[in-house]
């Protein structure tokens, strides 16, 4: 999932067709690869992408109705240690999106230093679709980005925005086209690995203390620990599911 792509920098990529749907083994892996990342010294920056036409839809809704009670909690705790360490990881992170960041794929583009987008890029928060509240560090992301008053009005709206929509609202830094994505990206990463590797960390660090991230993060799964439990959340993930039948009696909280 993850190998040298460049000099001083490292590729992680979501790889798991068709949507790159989130489960707790691949949460897991993307955590173990990121990790690699931040330990190795020759590495001064990570690239975040992804393989197929999505970046990442968020939870496969479908894994977590077929493991019953707690999937959806052991779901996030994983996402979370993913979205930790791309917040808190002493390295400039870039993230591509060329295709759809729903949910907690949405969340984990946001968690990045840098957000490259192509033109297929669009992006959806999506948890008021399945009755669920904020999650991935996105109740403090958003507000950093985007301000209050629009992330109150993405979240209740719940709409999709386009690539150029994203950049106008900051939720990206370029908007590119596929030609000169790969360049600009490259490019990007070449002069974030040059720069000066310890400086950047600290910063990092400064923007988002790491234990005021865990703090924030650990909030979001506890929310989502009570309102996935609701009949509200339930019923939702059903309709979403496009479930006639067996209303998930044992819940996904």
């Amino acid at each position: 999932m993850s190998r040298p792509e460049g000099p001083g920098w490292r590729r992680v990529s979501l790889h798991k067709p068709p949507y790159n749907a989130l489960t707790p083994e691949f949460c897991l892996q993307l955590a173990g690869q990121l990790e690699a990342a931040a330990e190795d010294p020759s590495i001064g920056a990570i690239l975040l992408d992804s393989a197929g036409k999505n970046f990442c839809v968020g939870a496969d809704l479908k894994w977590a109705a077929s493991q019953g009670a707690g999937s959806l909690s052991r779901l996030v705790r994983a996402m979370h240690q993913v979205c930790e360490l791309l917040l808190t990881v002493p390295k400039p992170v870039v993230c591509v999106v060329n295709g759809a960041a729903a949910g907690g794929g949405m969340s984990i583009a946001l968690c990045a230093d840098f957000r490259l987008a192509g033109e297929r890029a669009s992006f959806r928060l999506a948890y008021p679709q399945v009755g669920v509240s904020l999650d991935g560090g996105s109740s403090f992301r958003l507000p950093q980005l985007i301000g209050m008053n629009q992330t109150q009005s993405l979240l209740c709206e719940d709409r999709i925005l386009g690539a150029t929509e994203a950049l106008q609202l900051g939720l990206v830094n370029q908007l590119l086209t596929s030609e000169l994505l790969p360049a600009r990206t490259s490019q990007l990463l070449e002069q974030l690995a040059g720069g000066p590797t310890r400086a950047f960390g600290e910063s990092k660090h400064l923007l988002n203390p790491p234990e005021w991230v865990r703090q924030r993060l650990q909030m979001e799964a506890e929310a989502i620990d009570r309102t996935a439990a609701t009949p509200e959340s339930l019923n939702a993930i059903e309709r979403f599911l496009g479930r006639k039948a067996d209303p998930l009696e044992k819940g996904l909280s």
